[in-house]
């Protein structure tokens, strides 16, 4: 049969705007894996076979560039960072900042995350002492933003965490509207706070002489070689994507992990066994990971459900065709992991939460691209590892000591833009477990 245009139905743009996640959902499932529909001007594809991704992400991924309009809209926001550049420009970035983000590094930051969640957690008792709720996504994102600043950056940013969450969302609500007050005044507050995080780093390398963090990195390869480093201005604009991508996916992630877990006491049960007779009580650290199989297959159960990166744009930049339908340059693809984790022929019933779906077995089994949370190809996250170390440590960190439930009534509203969020007003309850507290053995 030759090469045909997909499926394109007539619906409308609200729809779309009023529930992108369903709206999604109910495209694959009556149109197929590849069907079009207009979100803007342009119209875009919509794609969600592993195959099909494979193609895109992977083996022509250099006939597709990222960009497309809410790219560049983006780009409003964190400059031509490392999400956001193409090319050769991308390619030097990548090259100078992927040694900070191996496993050997890596791993030295247990510490830190372990030490960050214990003080969280010092609240929380004091939360449970007078039966009251917290609200875990502003919990979350202050941890990993508290953790991102310190082990990317070498900085603390204690004192200014509530303001740049402030503006992070303040930003991120109205990115497509760049030119409005509150955006551009969110975006001000955002780089004097970052300009200040290169400035103090900078001060304490004077001091000590050392650049063991990734700003430390590239502000010595900036000294040591301004060819092959970064100008200011790259510099301020790596710092400010890191910053944003560093944090608020991982804050969103642990939410609708803790939320997943509060929804589901068997899950919660198997957890604990696990952790009791890995770690009796002790704080856990980076060598025990390997030991904590279920720990992980929950965090990556919970990206599966809730993808905090739930959709992933592309241009075409030369003819091309996905299975038998055409692809004319200049089309947009659109590619949403959301809709990919459920689509039925690669997850049995795929609204469930079963953390068993991870196992060695059965995902040798799994197509390889259905489950893709952090991308694919060569632009996938940088800081996928980080993140899964940081989940599974904060994951079992809290759940030896506490319970999370959802404050009765309360009717969950995912925040959908750049990132999944959960509903920032979501209020859980923290509650000892009936065996008890397990106390922590940290030094």
């Amino acid at each position: 049969m030759p090469p045909q245009l997909p499926p394109a139905p007539r619906r409308s743009p609200r729809e779309l705007l009023r529930d992108p996640l369903a709206f999604f959902l109910t495209l694959t499932r009556q149109y197929g894996d590849v069907v079009c529909y207009r979100p803007a001007p342009e119209p875009a594809y919509l794609i969600n076979h592993p195959a099909y991704l494979r193609h895109v992400l992977v083996d022509n991924n250099r006939n597709y560039s990222k960009d497309t309009y809410i790219n560049r809209m983006f780009k409003t926001e964190v400059g031509n960072g490392l999400l956001t550049a193409e090319g050769e420009d991308w390619h030097r970035q990548r090259r100078l900042m992927q040694p900070s983000f191996n496993p050997q590094h890596l791993a030295k930051l247990d510490g830190l995350i372990t030490s960050r969640t214990e003080h969280l957690l010092e609240d929380w008792q004091k939360a449970v002492d007078i039966s009251q709720p917290i609200n875990l996504l502003q919990e979350m994102s202050a941890l990993t933003l508290a953790i991102t600043t310190q082990a990317l950056f070498g900085v603390d940013l204690d004192e200014g965490i509530g303001q740049v969450g402030q503006a992070v969302d303040m930003g991120g609500a109205l990115l497509e509207l760049p030119k409005n007050p509150r955006f551009r005044a969110s975006v001000q507050i955002i780089a004097e706070i970052v300009q200040q995080i290169i400035t103090e780093r900078r001060r304490s390398m004077d001091q000590a002489g050392e650049a063991g963090d990734l700003l430390g990195t590239m502000i010595r390869a900036q000294q040591d070689d301004p060819s092959l480093g970064m100008s200011d201005a790259e510099l301020r604009n790596q710092v400010i994507t890191l910053l944003l991508a560093g944090y608020d996916t991982t804050a969103s992630a642990l939410t609708w992990t803790f939320y997943l877990l509060s929804q589901h006491p068997e899950v919660v049960a198997c957890l604990r066994k696990e952790l009791n007779g890995t770690l009796g009580g002790r704080t856990p650290v980076y060598a025990d990971l390997p030991a904590l199989g279920y720990t992980r297959r929950v965090f990556e159960e919970s990206l599966r459900l809730y993808p905090p990166a739930w959709v992933l744009g592309r241009v075409a930049l030369g003819d091309d065709q996905l299975g038998d339908y055409i692809v004319p340059a200049g089309t947009i693809i659109a590619i949403s992991p959301y809709t990919l984790h459920r689509h039925p022929k690669f997850w049995e019933d795929p609204e469930r939460f079963d953390p068993e779906r991870f196992t060695q077995e059965r995902s040798a089994e799994r197509q390889r691209y259905a489950y893709i949370p952090f991308g694919a190809g060569p632009r996938k996250c940088i800081g996928n590892t980080l993140a899964m170390i940081e989940g599974q440590l904060i994951i079992a960190t809290v759940m030896q000591r506490f319970d999370l439930s959802l404050v009765p009534d309360h009717e969950l509203k995912p925040e959908i833009g750049f990132v999944l969020r959960p509903d920032s007003q979501m209020k859980m309850m923290v509650s000892v477990p009936p065996v008890g507290p397990v106390q922590s053995t940290s030094m």
